[in-house]
């Protein structure tokens, strides 16, 4: 789709693209840049003050309580300026992204949120620009405001000339610089050049305005950090909320099932012993009772071993574990595995690629209504440090990660690993359900 480059802000026109401004382009951004120059002063005059304020109180009283409170005030303040030098770029118009602050734990204590603000390093970085953009927008005021007022001055005073008080003590500006002119022409001639360099000078000192609010006020290499700081902790919290829901999910069946079991085999036997001399045919039966229930515990204590860690994947890798999974699904299983016969991966990737495919042949076996399944396990064609675990069936279709708590358990724990999960099932079939786990070299 071609681009409108007329419509599309100049930041996001690509260099190439960019034709002459006419005047009236001209006309219009030095307007904005000499606007928003001489109406950051006055903001920047009041950010300074108040953060040289708010640290010279709150700074010498930390030795005390109240000095705390006061100093998070004061990053607060600086926050909210920050916030209104964002809002300023708009007269240019520019947009920067808003700043990354740290969040706080909902259960934190109101100390410790106190403390994660003096460790924001957003915040300190709000105070720093409101002190070094006073020096800045002094400068940049003074420059624009003399350029803007020679401007109009030397291009009007022919105009009001005849009002101003002359005096044979005054020189003027032609005496000074003795070239010959009337003072309506001295002062035009500077009225056309500064008209001809203001567009020039009021570019450069809004863009030094502007480039250092985007170096402080949207550091993006500090949002990319915090970033990857907040996402690796909600990946930390949702690998330890599946790992908790398998380890409760683990714990509650085996208290259904083969503890119940064991407890029944016991009393069994017990009643058993007690019988063997009086009734023995009684006490044969109940030895065949206990017999099968040892039997349906181990049963179940094999099927519940298979969501921890199975031993054929531990002895003998990937390979032989998935065509093991694939030889005992409900429907027919074709196994592609691309890997090198002795080639054996990380126990948390294996473990993770194992675990997908657990999952997604259980779900076939309960919901997809398939006659048939292929499982795959291949390195990433395009980048050999992730291993593509894929399986495919021919069922009905309508999996979703929302719905179902096996496909959203597994999405968190793959997330723990910064692994993906995508499920492609469509109504009618078939269903993708595939996973990337990066794996190293």
């Amino acid at each position: 789709m071609a681009t409108d480059v007329s419509s599309a802000p100049p930041s996001a026109v690509p260099r190439s693209a960019r034709t002459t401004a006419g005047p009236r382009e001209v006309a219009e951004r030095t307007a904005r840049d000499v606007a928003y120059v001489l109406v950051g002063l006055p903001l920047t005059i009041a950010s300074f003050v108040l953060m040289v304020v708010g640290l010279s109180v709150s700074v010498p009283l930390l030795v005390v309580w109240v000095g705390l409170p006061l100093l998070v005030g004061t990053l607060y303040a600086a926050r909210g300026l920050a916030l209104v030098q964002r809002a300023r770029l708009a007269i240019r118009p520019e947009v920067i992204p808003p700043g990354q602050y740290r969040a706080s734990p909902p259960e934190r204590s109101v100390g410790g949120r106190l403390l994660d603000r003096l460790r924001d390093p957003q915040a300190w970085l709000d105070v720093l620009h409101a002190i070094v953009a006073f020096p800045l927008a002094i400068a940049t005021w003074c420059v624009t405001l003399t350029w803007t007022a020679a401007t109009g001055v030397g291009l009007t005073y022919w105009l009001w000339e005849r009002w101003v008080p002359q005096s044979p003590e005054n020189e003027t500006l032609a005496d000074i610089l003795d070239i010959g002119l009337s003072d309506s022409l001295a002062y035009l001639l500077v009225g056309l050049v500064a008209l001809a360099t203001l567009p020039w000078v009021a570019r450069a000192c809004a863009g030094a305005e502007a480039g250092l609010a985007r170096i402080l006020l949207a550091n993006q290499q500090a949002a990319e950090l915090q970033e990857r700081l907040d996402a690796s902790a909600r990946k930390r919290a949702a690998a330890a909320s599946a790992e908790a829901a398998v380890r409760e999910r683990l714990e509650r069946d085996l208290h259904d099932g083969p503890q119940q079991r064991l407890v029944r085999l016991g009393m069994d036997l017990a009643a058993a012993e007690r019988r063997l001399a009086d009734d023995p045919e009684a006490a044969r039966q109940l030895i065949a009772e206990a017999r099968a229930h040892s039997q349906a515990a181990l049963e179940e204590l094999r099927s519940l071993s298979r969501g921890i860690a199975p031993p054929l994947l531990v002895d003998r890798g990937l390979r032989a574990a998935v065509e093991d999974l694939a030889s005992r699904a409900a429907v027919p299983t074709e196994v592609e595995v691309t890997l090198d016969p002795d080639e054996r991966l990380d126990s948390a990737v294996e473990q993770a690629a194992y675990f997908t495919i657990a999952e997604a042949l259980t779900n076939i076996a309960k919901h997809a209504r398939a006659t048939r399944a292929a499982v795959g396990v291949f390195r990433h064609p395009e980048d050999a440090t992730r291993l593509v675990v894929s399986v495919t069936d021919d069922g009905v279709g309508g999996a979703d990660l929302a719905k179902g708590h096996g496909l959203r358990g597994l999405h968190e724990r793959l997330g723990a690993l910064d692994a993906e999960l995508s499920v492609h099932s469509p109504v009618g079939g078939p269903t993708v359900v595939r996973a990337e786990v990066p794996c190293g070299s």
